[in-house]
């Protein structure tokens, strides 16, 4: 199986205002996922529109918080152009619907859709001068809107050129980052310049020339509109 890749995401308001969103998807995919955060969503249904102009709905129920609901394509139809959805917030409260592709051999057709450079390039890990051959090395959970702070030691003193964040289920904000090095040194990383981190982006944090042999890094950071949020950890080498 492939990684999955955010392609786009719905705002729903709450029980019993329903009205239908759409977003437009960039090519073909091999699986689809949904998942919805600031609370349960229930959907009347969810409909794709393909290639060949035919629709159908793919979805109905209801989408708990945070759990990934796979999307049931037709048969090998994969070519989907667009997503309908007619949903609400089961809570008396705001919701997203965030939606992932599997997108596997399917990355040159995404990249001729004319809206590629626009929707999704800056967001996709597809080796852009900004998220070239970053490695996947571990991740942190920070809960509530207040800072706090976590060390992620998954370095072991290995020899890095740079690192990445990559926050998930919602924008974050890292108002601190330090990086800890074999040496004994430690030196605060800017992160974004203190700004908002959007959700399924990439941040690289520049290290200091002279010290590439990273310990760890203690993280503080906090979700701006979320409960919760994951912060992804890459290298390069």
């Amino acid at each position: 199986m492939g990684e999955w890749d955010e392609v786009g995401q719905v705002d729903v308001h709450r029980q019993g205002e329903r009205f239908t969103r759409d977003i437009p998807l960039g090519g073909p995919v091999d699986r689809l996922q949904l998942t919805a955060t600031g609370g349960d969503v229930l959907c009347r249904h969810v409909r794709a529109t393909f290639g060949n102009g035919r629709s159908r709905e793919v979805f109905h129920g209801t989408l708990r918080e945070h759990r990934a609901q796979p999307v049931d394509l037709p048969g090998k139809e994969r070519d989907v152009r667009k997503l309908s959805f007619q949903c609400g917030a089961v809570h008396d409260r705001n919701a997203t619907i965030r939606v992932a592709a599997d997108i596997g051999r399917n990355r040159d057709a995404w990249r001729r859709n004319p809206n590629f450079n626009r929707l999704w390039a800056k967001t996709f890990n597809w080796g852009s001068e900004l998220v070239n051959d970053w490695q996947y090395l571990g991740a942190e959970t920070f809960q509530g809107r207040r800072d706090s702070e976590n060390r992620f030691a998954g370095f072991r003193g290995r020899h890095v050129d740079a690192v990445a964040l990559k926050p998930l289920d919602a924008n974050a904000r890292c108002t601190r980052v330090v990086a800890h090095f074999k040496n004994g040194r430690d030196r605060s990383l800017d992160v974004n310049r203190g700004d908002l981190m959007r959700r399924s982006q990439y941040y690289k944090l520049d290290l200091p020339g002279d010290n590439r042999n990273l310990e760890n890094l203690s993280l503080h950071c906090r979700a701006v509109d979320g409960r919760r949020v994951t912060i992804q950890i890459f290298t390069s080498h």
